[in-house]
């Protein structure tokens, strides 16, 4: 097995703690500096924009983690000829997405319009990180994330202090990741070495259609990820989008977790693949065995430690979001699961059968918020998120995953970790009126001395974990 895929991935996953820490912050001052109602009108310009992003994105990053990872010589080529189709797809998005806003005559016309600005620079700078992953030199990741979070944090902060409101913290994000993008361009210019090139449409023809599978999927996720947000605003009004941003924001830092390690995962899945169907099969394995160890003591926090853990990112004012943050809570295990699952299949190039499962997922997302938000309000899009979640992964699992890992497997392989997280849940629960930090940490403590007692981690996955190699310097290969 590859040792720089567990480097790799432990790398990844340092970087979304730290940048996707750091994002968190930034939107806890915003959320007590702005309130719900605000707060509300912010993840709805978000998720709008986000829904804009959705042709400059294309699947193009997926497309370079699974192709360039098989031939690093086409790191330069690909960068080239998606990059300039991304780029004119983006000035025609955004152009005529400001004509709309226009004609729409909202009083948020700005605001919308600096996060649409926004969501398509960030999509360059994932873009360019792509590559970055692709030929498994995550450090160059790191230090691009880093340079927006840190940006972002800082420049955010001091403008709410200054008493700007939401406007001034969109400039703030737009000059932030307009830094980073350059920073990116620069690394990869230095080190990716040059080579001849000729624009061929053919090949760049040829790309679009690989990518228009990815493509598909990337608009599924969209409808799953964000459209509760857009109908809750409709159906309800932004200040319970407020208090439904405020859960979900905790929970989609959390899932960041399993986006770092699938990072890492499918151009190593890729690889294997088409040379050793045992490593294919003991990768998965042991990825989805320590996704589940990652997630089993986010869930028991998340659900027992909702109150405290609300009232102390938020204050009292979102105190409503605490039942959101429970029902989220229990989707975590479900969507990291669902990260690797869905990363095997486009390693098997099987984009199009994910894109066909998705598709019906993203349909079931839809109709669930429609039916619980009139009902349930933003608890009703809560639950909608993990219904959606628990029906990906049953999908998944029982249909496309049964020839590398039965679900008996499943469940030896998870047996010890659910059983520590038991533990710790009993012991965060007897201590939850305790400070929260102090309960978290007995709570971590305790999972992993029974982890450790009952030999939830192997031998063998110590050994494993032991041999992470330095990666070697030198320059990523060009066509």
């Amino acid at each position: 097995m590859n040792n720089k895929f567990v480097r790799n991935s432990l790398l990844l996953i340092s970087i979304e703690m730290i940048a996707k820490g750091l994002g968190m912050l930034f939107f806890i001052f915003v959320a007590r500096f702005l309130g719900a109602r605000e707060l509300g009108l912010f993840a709805f310009a978000m998720a709008v924009a986000n829904f804009i992003v959705i042709p400059a994105k294309f699947g193009f990053e997926d497309l370079v983690q699974r192709e360039v990872s098989r031939q690093p010589a086409g790191t330069y080529y690909y960068f080239l000829n998606l990059g300039a189709i991304k780029g004119l797809i983006s000035g025609l998005l955004l152009g005529l997405y400001l004509l709309g806003l226009l004609l729409w005559h909202s009083g948020d016309t700005m605001v919308m319009a600096m996060a649409a600005a926004f969501v398509l620079v960030y999509s360059f700078m994932e873009f360019i990180d792509s590559f970055f992953r692709a030929n498994q030199r995550a450090e160059l990741e790191l230090v691009v994330r880093l340079c927006f979070s840190v940006c972002n944090i800082v420049l955010g902060i001091a403008i709410l202090y200054a008493g700007y409101r939401l406007q001034g913290v969109l400039v703030t994000q737009l000059v932030s990741v307009g830094v980073a993008v350059t920073l990116a361009l620069f690394t990869l210019q230095r080190v990716a070495a040059r080579a001849e090139y000729d624009w061929e449409w053919g090949a760049l023809w040829r790309q679009l259609t690989a990518a228009a599978p990815f493509a598909g999927i990337l608009v599924a996720l969209y409808l799953s990820n964000q459209i509760g947000v857009v109908i809750l605003n409709f159906l309800s009004g932004k200040e319970d989008v407020g208090y439904f941003a405020s859960a979900y924001r905790i929970f989609d830092a959390l899932t960041l977790i399993p986006a770092a390690v699938t990072g890492a995962f499918l151009p190593v899945m890729s690889m294997y693949h088409v040379r050793s169907l045992g490593e294919f099969v003991r990768t998965l394995r042991f990825t989805l065995k320590y996704l589940f160890i990652l997630t089993a003591p986010l869930v028991v926090c998340t659900t027992l430690l909702a109150q405290p853990v609300i009232i102390f990112l938020y204050r009292e004012p979102f105190a409503p979001s605490i039942p959101a943050l429970q029902i989220l809570g229990l989707s975590l295990i479900f969507s990291f699961w669902n990260f690797a699952a869905q990363s095997v299949l486009v390693a098997r190039n099987l984009e199009r059968l994910v894109l066909v499962t998705i598709w019906v997922v993203a349909g079931v997302h839809v109709a669930a918020n429609f039916l619980l938000i009139p009902g349930f309000s933003f608890l009703g899009a809560c639950w909608a998120v993990l219904a959606t979640q628990v029906i990906y992964c049953a999908i998944l699992f029982a249909y496309l995953l049964q020839k590398y890992l039965s679900f008996r497997q499943l469940l030896q392989l998870i047996a010890i970790p659910a059983l520590s997280a038991a533990v710790m849940g009993l012991a965060v629960y007897l201590m939850r009126q305790t400070p929260l930090f102090i309960s978290i940490l007995t709570g971590l403590l305790v999972y992993g001395g029974a982890l450790w007692v009952l030999g939830g981690v192997t031998p063998c996955d110590q050994n494993y974990l032991r041999r992470i190699m330095t990666p070697g310097s030198g320059k990523l290969s060009a066509g």
